[in-house]
């Protein structure tokens, strides 16, 4: 961006090739702590879902240790849960490019009553398009974060009941392990692919 600011702003070409320097610097920092990020949110959900096989274990008082991913339920459990990954993904670049084209629409909106705009002569209204893309952000992110909270919360419920009726007290547990599991390992594969194309930034 900053390289932007320089050209709208006419700055001499020595200050465009000094932010073009630190515009690659931090592309280079950004991929490195992508990295770290992503292993280290790799670690922590390990130990989350041993905390939760542990915790359940102790509040129904049977040992939960092992998850059999050829019971048919608990597969389709993993099932959905990899399908979320994908959809919340979705969700989320959807969100990005509607949002982007009404910031569109509202600098053309802008260039369009005024146009004085385009010879320096009157500033923008920039505080318009912040609101805009803060609104927008606030929005468009609470079905995937109700998504991410509440899916969980059906599956086990509703994996639960059909535990009761078939007799297998631990189905829900179970299925909802399965869930984590197939979500989590797919989130780290879908994190490390969506973050290789910073690989290309200073290309």
């Amino acid at each position: 961006a900053g390289g932007e600011i320089s050209e709208m702003s006419q700055q001499p070409e020595f200050v465009r090739e000094s932010t073009d320097r630190l515009d690659a610097a931090g592309n280079v920092t950004k991929a490195i702590t992508k990295g770290y990020s992503i292993g280290s949110a790799s670690l922590a959900c390990f130990l989350l879902f041993g905390a939760f096989m542990d915790e359940f274990s102790q509040f129904s008082g049977k040992p939960f240790r092992v998850v059999d991913i050829a019971v048919p339920e608990v597969l389709i459990g993993g099932i959905i849960g990899t399908m979320m990954v994908f959809y919340f993904v979705g969700l989320t670049v959807a969100a990005v490019g509607k949002t982007a084209g009404e910031v569109v629409k509202e600098v053309r909106r802008q260039f369009r009553d005024n146009p004085e705009i385009m010879t320096f002569k009157a500033r923008p209204d920039y505080r318009s398009c912040v609101a805009l893309v803060t609104h927008a952000a606030l929005k468009e992110m609470v079905w995937p974060g109700l998504l991410a909270t509440g899916l969980p919360i059906v599956v086990g419920v509703v994996f639960r009941g059909v535990g009761a009726i078939t007799d297998r007290s631990l189905l829900g547990a179970e299925v909802l392990a399965g869930y984590l599991m197939f979500g989590t390992e797919t989130g780290i594969m879908m994190a490390l692919f969506l973050t290789a194309g910073g690989a290309w930034d200073n290309a």
